[in-house]
């Protein structure tokens, strides 16, 4: 199976379980955000963050 198809597989899942419904004309581009977004997730799980890193109060790219 596809990640595109996994992905799809999970949205639709989690949107049936929180009552959702996804318009089929919506459904390309919520796809295609949620895998934009896991992309961030992976990025984010991948770093090392410790205890004693300080939070980032203000964003400065």
């Amino acid at each position: 199976m596809r990640e595109q198809d996994k992905t799809l597989t999970r949205l639709e899942a989690m949107a049936e379980s929180l009552g959702l419904a996804i318009p089929d004309a919506c459904l390309p581009g919520v796809l295609a955000n949620t895998q934009l977004l896991q992309g961030y997730v992976d990025l984010i799980c991948g770093m090392s963050l410790p205890d004693t890193c300080l939070p980032a109060y203000e964003y400065q790219p």
